[in-house]
């Protein structure tokens, strides 16, 4: 099986196979998700229309099985905060790791452009949803009605080099003391 997450600037093409996946993982839940077809195609042409390079789609054998969608300029209180506004999976294809690698691909785009921190939105009545964005490390930070606002810091490659710089100071410091206390 070839898993490929592919980074798009059309619908043209996609836009059957998108709306097919959205229905299919939307078939249950009527809190959160549009209906009509007609509606469905114009929300992902929203989506694309926003996405300035934020849209990308997962591919199982060149079949188009998964997508995420997001808006790099959102702004929330007056401040410029990126927002995944969609991250659909066909349940078919569900359990093997899509939605994990759509949003490290996210990440990885908000990164390169400089971002530190993404937001999303997920209904409070969606566990599963808001168990999968927090083991991502995303947390809760505001309520609008039945829409709950989840952020999480982007750490940056400085950062993580900084971060492993640390952690090996601290072990050498460690190393080296234990070597002087036990009298070596």
């Amino acid at each position: 099986m070839k898993i490929e997450i592919r980074s798009i600037n059309s619908l043209q093409d996609l836009i059957k196979d998108l709306q097919r996946i959205y229905m299919a993982a939307y078939q249950e839940d009527y809190l959160y998700a549009y209906r009509e077809p007609g509606r469905i195609k114009r929300y992902l042409k929203w989506l694309m229309k926003h996405a300035k390079g934020g849209f990308f789609v997962a591919f199982v054998d060149d079949r188009p099985v998964g997508f995420l969608a997001l808006q790099p300029d959102c702004r929330f209180h007056g401040e410029i905060v990126p927002e995944i506004h969609e991250l659909v999976v066909d349940p078919e294809f569900q359990g093997l790791g899509l939605g994990k690698r759509l949003m490290e691909r996210a990440f990885e785009f908000l990164r390169h452009r400089g971002f530190s921190r993404v937001a999303l939105w997920v209904g409070e009545k969606n566990e599963t949803a808001k168990k999968f964005y927090e083991k991502l490390g995303f947390k809760i930070t505001a309520r609008q009605g039945s829409w709950l606002r989840m952020e999480k810091e982007l750490q940056t490659s400085e950062d993580s080099r900084s971060r492993s710089l640390s952690k090996t100071r601290k072990a050498s410091t460690t190393s080296e003391s234990s070597i002087f206390s036990s009298g070596v």
